[in-house]
């Protein structure tokens, strides 16, 4: 997620071959440069750092609290009641919504086309394990496998409780969090690194497929309810909102026109979620529920652009719960 506006302050620039330095030592100094930098030209190691605290609209922060909406553990349904000591493991799928070009072109401030639309479709699985006073602990881990160009590297923690259960009505809570980091080639994508730097296809200058890492850091409270249809098999409608906290990063590392990009972009915000679905115990070791869940994020496209709208992230999600004790 580039957006590499990086104050000339922070632009640390090392000095190209064949300059002053050059001049001084000479051609002997410039073969030990070649040397030093394993063969290859020392201009590719020209780099661009920096840091840089982005406003919660601008397009790269809404791209990168977008991508982070999507592992939210809200909108699965009420919390259940669980024994001390009983475990359950569970699998959750969330939809990852395809992005147009208009929403991809987030970098340099709504400037650049970025490679966003990654995976269709987002899996993690959980264990869960009842505690005393009716509390559920579930920790929710992603591997770090490579899927779709993705490596994630993502674990969730949750501990949530049933509030009321009274005559088929429940209601619960739940405190969530999650660290953790997904690298991918957002900014140089393979197809665009083949093409000629500065061409039409390639006009920011990508030389190689980029290996970018983003921070997908949260912590959230979410509430719900649900009414039990016992004529239904105990089918049971419910609502959620959500309140979280989104602290997210990402740093770049891409070769862009023979320089190295190792920029890093920070962006933080609270948010809000709505979400409503059914849930269905099949028996009494398995239940699934499905709903739709949404938030409203705030953008403001291109450089240009004096007032934000909202573009909202929303996706359908599903869980399915097996209980082994």
């Amino acid at each position: 997620m580039r957006a590499l506006a990086v104050p000339a302050r922070n632009r640390i620039h090392h000095r190209w071959p064949g300059g002053a330095g050059k001049r001084r030592c000479g051609y002997p100094c410039y073969l030990l440069m070649i040397l030093t930098c394993g063969g290859i030209p020392c201009y590719a190691l020209e780099a661009v750092r920096g840091s840089e605290h982005l406003d919660s609209d601008r397009p790269e922060a809404w791209a990168m609290f977008y991508t982070t909406a999507v592992t939210l553990p809200a909108g699965l349904g009420p919390p259940q009641l669980r024994k001390p000591g009983s475990v359950a493991a569970g699998i959750e799928l969330g939809s990852f919504p395809s992005l147009d070009k208009e929403q991809r072109t987030v970098g340099f401030n709504g400037t650049k086309e970025e490679d966003l639309n990654k995976a269709p479709v987002f899996a993690r699985p959980s264990v869960s394990i009842g505690l005393p006073g009716d509390f559920s602990l579930t920790l929710a881990y992603v591997p770090p496998l490579r899927v779709y160009g993705l490596k994630p590297h993502l674990l969730a923690v949750i501990l949530e409780r049933p509030l009321l259960q009274l005559k088929g009505w429940r209601a619960g809570a739940r405190l969530y969090a999650q660290t953790g980091t997904v690298e991918g080639a957002f900014t140089c994508s393979n197809d665009v690194a083949k093409e000629t730097p500065g061409s039409p296809l390639n006009p920011f200058g990508c030389e190689e497929e980029s290996s970018d890492v983003a921070t997908q850091a949260y912590a959230g409270i979410e509430l719900s309810g649900a009414y039990g249809i016992d004529v239904l098999g105990g089918l049971s409608p419910w609502i959620a909102v959500s309140a979280n906290y989104l602290d997210t990063k990402v740093r770049v590392d891409a070769l862009t026109f023979g320089i190295r990009d190792r920029t890093q972009l920070h962006a933080d915000s609270w948010n809000y979620g709505f979400s409503t679905g059914i849930s269905y115990p099949i028996d009494r070791r398995v239940s699934v529920s499905a709903g739709v869940f949404y938030t409203p994020l705030q953008v403001r496209r291109g450089p240009d652009a004096t007032s934000s709208q909202n573009d909202a992230f929303w996706n359908f999600r599903a869980t399915l719960v097996y209980r082994l004790h």
